[in-house]
């Protein structure tokens, strides 16, 4: 299921449920409205930035669809802060929010990843919080130079010694195993050679291969970026090679959910930087309406023929649209976890 938000200003949000067969149900939940990390295979980070959302933004996209499992005798049972924007960017609303998730929804700490591109600040801010969330760091690459290209992001926080530094002090005083996601990209860092230099960054640093784990996800096109995904035969390889050489578990994930661009990294709604954008009065305490709307014909292919770009629903403020299911999405939750 991918849902778009329609903001009271104009701004253009998207989520994501889960739906899998052992009976979880997990929400992919976006924390601004598109993002400032610049990270280039990314379609998010592609838009450019234009807001935070504020905490009961982020809670609602969480709660609708509890609510409306709930009414078919489901259950949320989990949560990844892994849809538009960079969770620890927005530090106090996306906290504000899991705190809600855990006491108005009952869901545990534990079931709740925030993800990050390694905002070292706050990961040590993170570090001190009350909160046992799990945390995902966005990789991808080994070496300064190869991750800076990639992720711009990287050089801003202090590169690769001070990020990893400071994940092996989280791990030491969460004491909760970390989360390495790992776009593979074709004949970019998806060799034997490239694993090795992953096994060695995560040696050198003390990372335990107990407290660590790798998600191997074949990288999801997006139109900026010319890059492909990885064939099985490297992805293989390069699981065999961190845990036979380095005793680090990997998973290699399946790219689902492309067929709706609801994959890794391509939450694509269309972001409007309208900083005069009207505001609409709410009452205190209460939280911001939004308009709802599935995916169809703006992110389809045009199988027609017709080169004119898809007509973007007709919508007002508040408006609701029933929305679809599709069971094939990618598995965000590590299942070795989920039992603790």
């Amino acid at each position: 299921i991918k849902r778009a938000y329609k903001l009271h200003d104009g701004q253009m949000i998207e989520s994501v449920l889960m739906p899998y067969e052992d009976g979880r149900r997990t929400a992919c939940i976006s924390s601004q409205a598109g993002c400032a990390m610049g990270c280039v295979f990314c379609a998010t980070g592609q838009m450019g930035f234009a807001r935070q959302l504020t905490s009961e933004e982020i809670f609602e996209q969480v709660a609708r669809f509890a609510i409306e499992l709930k009414g078919d005798g489901e259950r949320l049972s989990n949560v990844v802060m892994m849809g538009m924007g960079e969770p620890l960017a927005n530090y106090r609303n996306v906290i504000a929010a899991i705190r809600r998730m855990n006491t108005e929804l009952g869901i545990g700490a534990r079931k709740i990843t925030v993800s990050t591109v390694g905002i070292v600040p706050n990961i040590r801010k993170l570090m001190n919080e009350d909160l046992q969330v799990r945390l995902a760091l966005s990789l991808h690459c080994a070496t300064d130079d190869e991750r800076s290209a990639l992720l711009p992001a990287n050089q801003r926080y202090g590169g690769l010694d001070e990020l990893m530094s400071t994940i092996r002090e989280y791990i030491r005083v969460k004491k909760s195993r970390v989360t390495f996601e790992w776009a593979l990209i074709e004949g970019e860092n998806d060799t034997k050679e490239v694993a090795r230099t992953l096994g060695q960054l995560l040696r050198r640093h003390d990372i335990r291969p107990d407290m660590s784990h790798v998600n191997l996800i074949p990288l999801n096109p997006t139109g900026g970026f010319s890059g492909g995904p990885s064939g099985r035969a490297n992805v293989n390889r390069f699981v065999e090679v961190l845990e036979k050489e380095f005793g680090v578990s990997a998973t290699p994930r399946m790219r689902r959910g492309i067929d709706i661009n609801a994959g890794c990294g391509q939450l694509t709604a269309s972001v409007k930087k309208n900083e005069d954008a009207p505001k609409i009065p709410t009452l205190p305490g209460s939280n911001p309406m939004v308009g709802v709307y599935e995916d169809v014909g703006v992110y389809e292919d045009n199988e027609g023929g017709d080169d004119d770009e898809a007509e973007e629903p007709d919508l007002s403020h508040g408006s609701v649209v029933d929305f679809s299911i599709n069971h094939d999405f990618i598995n965000l939750d590590d299942e070795e976890s989920d039992g603790e």
